[in-house]
């Protein structure tokens, strides 16, 4: 599947900070999906979040979706992972009642480069996507620390979990296999196939992982599960992930 344009992007990620997902389909038709898939995935934070529940949020940026999970349960446990120092400081800002942490997330534990698009934080990952230019990311190069999903929620068991990361996604699920075995919760996850290819992964390799921990997978916006040759293939970008039945 076809990277959405960074211009698009860059409006989809105003769009999301503005809270008015409606730009987004006004000044691009065809991303009305991505605007369903937003209003589907707040849906799905209200009808999971529940009293007590926790929420984990993999990849917060600036707490688009985390400021989502707070209005669906304001007493809730909410739990966010934001490496880059400065939006992570931003996250402690709004959100003090949320527990930061500033770490990446991977399939093991260790430090690594990490890059930051600083006009456009949405791309920065642990891989430099080479649609952003210099001149239009603004990147810096900084180095952080990589955790794993089992070492941080190590006897915790959260109702939802959400990763953007925007490639790193298989890498994440891999650290934490302990904790979907054990907790099963269910998982909003982004998988766009030209962004898992910066770290030689595949859409498949991710069906494989979460079919393999008894879970199956559907476009947020609904409908019936999805087959390993269909998971990537389609126009979705957002999957729910949830236990089998």
């Amino acid at each position: 599947m076809a990277r959405p344009r960074p211009a698009r992007r860059a409006l989809s990620w105003l769009s999301r900070r503005l809270d008015r997902p409606e730009l987004l389909g006004a000044f691009y038709p065809g991303a009305r999906s991505e605007w369903r898939e937003e209003v589907a995935i707040r849906g799905i934070f209200g009808a999971v979040l529940r009293r007590g529940a926790t929420y984990v949020d993999v990849g917060t940026n600036r707490g688009q979706l985390l400021g989502e999970a707070v209005r669906a349960q304001p007493r809730g446990e909410q739990v966010a992972f934001e490496p880059v120092p400065a939006l992570a400081a931003e996250i402690e800002r709004r959100f003090p009642e949320v527990e930061c942490r500033r770490v990446a997330l991977g399939a093991e534990p260790g430090t690594s480069e990490f890059w930051h698009f600083r006009a456009l934080d949405g791309w920065s990952g642990l891989r430099r996507s080479p649609m952003i230019s210099d001149e239009l990311g603004d990147p810096e190069r900084i180095e952080v620390q990589v955790s794993t999903l089992d070492a941080e929620l190590a006897g915790r068991e959260p109702a939802l979990v959400k990763i953007d990361v925007e490639g790193a996604e298989l890498a994440v699920l891999q650290g934490g296999r302990q904790l979907l075995a054990a907790a099963k919760p269910l998982l909003v996850v982004e998988c766009v196939a030209a962004a898992s290819e910066l770290y030689g992964a595949t859409p498949g390799a991710v069906w494989d992982l979460l079919d393999g921990l008894g879970y199956e997978l559907l476009p947020v916006t609904g409908g019936a599960p999805v087959a390993r040759a269909g998971f990537g293939a389609s126009g979705a970008i957002n999957w729910l992930a949830r236990p089998a039945s």
